[in-house]
């Protein structure tokens, strides 16, 4: 009768190596769900194309006669002169928009005024909000806008933001709260220069009022 041969013992290296597998596979699956539910919300909540802006209703003489109102209210802060407050429409600054006057927000905002509040429409490549993951995609909605100068400081962020009628998850709206949209206005030497002599930008009764300081 043949003597049957022990069967080799399998160390803690075995039991480990076995474990280290499974927990591989446990990560990449979690991976795998991870990236099958960013790309689920890049394709619900952004776009491969920027979306068309409402158009400006405003004439070329009311636009003439707007540019001339802010070429004056600038030249008077600029040159320490008495100058009254500069108030704007939400037609007059879209306007101004639209015409390449104010860095960084042509092509990307439509401009509505409500009471005291700043919202607007919204179209802008994600990589300008801090989100360089989703480059080419781009954020297309309405939102809502926190405007606040202080010391000769512009900023202006999204506080809240709807895509085709649904908010944006709260985990990409708290990077995107990070990010000025008046950043390219703001770091324009000749703007910045303008800026340091206001005392106040806020909105207003519908209307954006900018107030110079005292000369």
């Amino acid at each position: 009768m043949n003597d049957q041969l022990p069967k080799p013992r399998r160390g803690c290296g075995f039991y480990g190596c076995i474990t280290g597998v499974v927990l591989l596979v446990m990560m990449l699956g979690a991976l795998l769900l991870g990236w099958y539910y960013v790309k689920k919300l890049v394709v619900r909540f952004t776009d491969p194309k920027p979306m068309e802006l409402p158009t400006i209703q405003m004439s070329p003489a009311e636009l003439a006669q707007a540019k001339e109102r802010l070429a004056s209210f600038q030249q008077a802060v600029r040159e320490h002169h008495a100058t009254k407050p500069l108030t704007l429409t939400a037609d007059e600054l879209n306007a101004l928009i639209a015409s390449g006057g104010e860095q960084g927000f042509k092509g990307k905002v439509y401009i509505s005024l409500d009471g005291d509040q700043l919202k607007g429409e919204l179209s802008v490549p994600l990589q300008d909000m801090g989100l360089s993951m989703f480059k080419s995609r781009y954020l297309n909605g309405s939102a809502t806008f926190n405007l606040s100068f202080r010391d000769g400081s512009l900023s202006v962020t999204p506080q809240t933001i709807q895509v085709r009628g649904e908010p944006l998850p709260e985990i990409y709206l708290r990077e995107i709260r990070k990010q000025n949209l008046a950043f390219a206005f703001t770091n324009d030497p000749s703007a910045a220069a303008l800026l340091k002599g206001l005392e106040e930008i806020q909105v207003k009764e519908g209307k954006l009022v900018i107030a110079p300081k005292e000369p």
